[in-house]
């Protein structure tokens, strides 16, 4: 069968644009908590969850998130 319409492309990262992204990481490093972060951008916080977790990897023998 053939689906024409499928897509396997990745997600292409358009709900937030480079300077959002560079802010959320800036705050990050300040100890800002997601919530307040999605306030300062006006965004939904799982949108600011996703990106983080989107951009942290866990150490398998530590547990801790780099």
């Amino acid at each position: 069968m053939n689906y024409p319409n499928h897509n396997t492309e990745s997600r292409k990262n358009k709900h937030l644009n480079f300077k959002e992204r560079m802010t959320i990481e800036i705050r990050l490093a300040d100890g800002c908590s997601a919530y307040k972060i999605a306030k300062e951008l006006q965004r939904p916080i799982n949108t600011i969850i996703n990106e983080i977790r989107r951009g942290t990897t866990t150490q398998i023998k530590q547990g801790k998130h780099v």
